[in-house]
């Protein structure tokens, strides 16, 4: 089936940048679908610290090596790929590839394959991709597309699908070609991808339907600006043609402005469409906040652009589970609900964490590694709140502190904190102030790598000791 795009890199010699998910997909799939290839593979981390399926696929292919980073630029590649982790200028900085390598990505190739689907006359019907990216919310407003359309698939009549299988993955944690794996004939498919500004900075396609959801500063520790940051969102929809969707958040400038670079069809959400929202308040939820309500809305929008009827959307709706990681209540113990929000990773997602639980008397558990950018409206939304008390982490959990005290020096909660250096601590904190009625709030605003190997790892440390207690 995809055996034209594939015919480009027999023969070739391809460099893989990055072992993590998507540097693994890249090398199962190309090794799976091509007997003619060389592929090296090279990353900051040793063998020993990466994912334990390496080790037998280098030993049972030949034409599978690592590779120096240091020895790249003294060898010849036709291809190569680059994982979400690796910009662009540390690509040309520190690994030097050759200039007339051609530089592609897991999420390229897999939108490549995808196109190749409709020019072939036999094909009379082309998979639907749906990418959805934005700042915060993107992964629950993914999930949710994919659990409205799993459940509503023998509704959909959107140019002849009929009862389509649909896919979940992109930056949400299965990496786009790991889709393709077992479907050697996807034309009857829908795919629902997250799409993270690291997946989409050098994309040449756009998904037929985009959602974009708000747009603020983030990831500015690896982006020169916000600018450049906003740049990277826009494959999002530019590339679109004039019959595709891209459907965006009404109340957020920069995602209205990434829009109007569509050539496709442009449809606004916003909190103000009293029957979008009276519908999605209609049928039970366990997600909180009006933050979620934005999340829903493009969820409800393409279904209804694929033919679900309103009952149908309501009955999906009402059996969604939030998200892993994504004010996912973990327990409720002696009369305390502990929430973990750990993928609340930029200022904005801790505020919409915060406010979720206006009526609740809070304790935060706040701060992580430094991404660059300001903690003002963090430091207000805090001292606005019921929070009582703080468990701060480094490094940022003192630029926060320092936020507030410029607001309030004399506020209360500038004296009820305390730093942490583990999760343990920092539970152990939590459990001398935390009294019935209260919240506890896993909601850090800030990466998490400088104490955890990720906000899973975050969140699950947090999830296993609040049980263990």
């Amino acid at each position: 089936m995809f055996d034209t795009t594939l015919s480009q890199f027999k023969n070739k010699k391809i460099l893989i940048v990055g072992m993590a998910r998507e540097g693994l997909s890249s090398a199962e799939f190309l090794l799976k679908n091509l007997e003619t290839v060389q592929i090296r593979v090279v990353d900051n981390k040793s063998l020993a610290d990466l994912d334990k399926k390496w080790t037998p696929l280098l030993e049972e292919n030949a034409n599978l090596k690592t590779i120096e980073a240091t020895q790249v630029k003294n060898e010849k590649f036709d291809f190569v790929f680059r994982t979400p982790g690796v910009r662009l200028s540390i690509l040309q900085e520190k690994y030097q590839p050759n200039k007339e390598a051609i530089i592609t990505s897991n999420t390229q190739l897999f939108f490549d394959l995808i196109n190749s689907l409709s020019t072939k006359p036999s094909s009379a019907k082309k998979p639907l991709i749906i990418g959805v990216t934005g700042t915060k919310g993107k992964s629950t407003t993914t999930s949710q597309v994919h659990h409205i359309l799993s459940k509503t698939a023998g509704e959909i009549t959107w140019q002849g699908l009929n009862n389509p299988q649909i896919h979940l993955g992109g930056n949400i944690g299965v990496p786009p070609l790991r889709l393709l794996e077992n479907r050697p004939h996807p034309e009857n498919d829908i795919f629902v991808l997250e799409m993270s500004c690291h997946q989409l900075t050098d994309l040449k396609d756009s998904p037929q339907i985009g959602v974009i959801q708000d747009i603020s500063p983030d990831h500015l520790d690896y982006y020169a600006t916000f600018e450049k940051y906003v740049e990277t969102k826009t494959a999002i929809c530019k590339y679109q043609l004039g019959s595709d969707l891209v459907i965006y958040n009404a109340d957020s400038k920069t995602a209205t402005e990434i829009a109007n670079l569509s050539s496709g069809e442009k449809i606004p959400f916003s909190l103000s469409d009293e029957s979008l929202v009276s519908l999605i308040k209609s049928a039970p939820s366990p997600l909180l906040g009006k933050h979620n309500l934005y999340n829903t809305l493009p969820g409800v929008i393409i279904a209804q652009h694929l033919g679900i009827s309103k009952n149908a959307i309501k009955g999906a709706l009402s059996t969604f589970k939030s998200v892993s990681h994504r004010l996912e209540l973990v327990k409720t113990a002696h009369g305390v609900r502990f929430y973990n929000d750990s993928a609340a990773s930029a200022p904005e997602a801790t505020i919409a964490g915060i406010r979720a639980f206006a009526d609740n008397s809070l304790i935060l558990i706040v701060g992580g590694s430094d991404k660059g950018v300001t903690f003002e409206d963090l430091a207000r939304a805090i001292l606005d709140s019921n929070i009582k008390f703080i468990v701060f982490f480094p490094t940022t959990g003192e630029k926060i502190l320092d936020a507030m005290r410029e607001l309030d020096a004399h506020h209360s909660l500038i004296n009820n904190n305390q730093f942490a250096s583990s999760m343990e601590e920092a539970v152990k904190i939590i459990a001398k102030h935390a009294q019935s009625g209260d919240v506890v709030l896993l909601s850090p605003a800030c990466a998490s790598f400088n104490m955890f190997k990720s906000y899973e790892d975050r969140g699950d440390q947090f999830r296993k000791l609040v049980n263990f207690s």
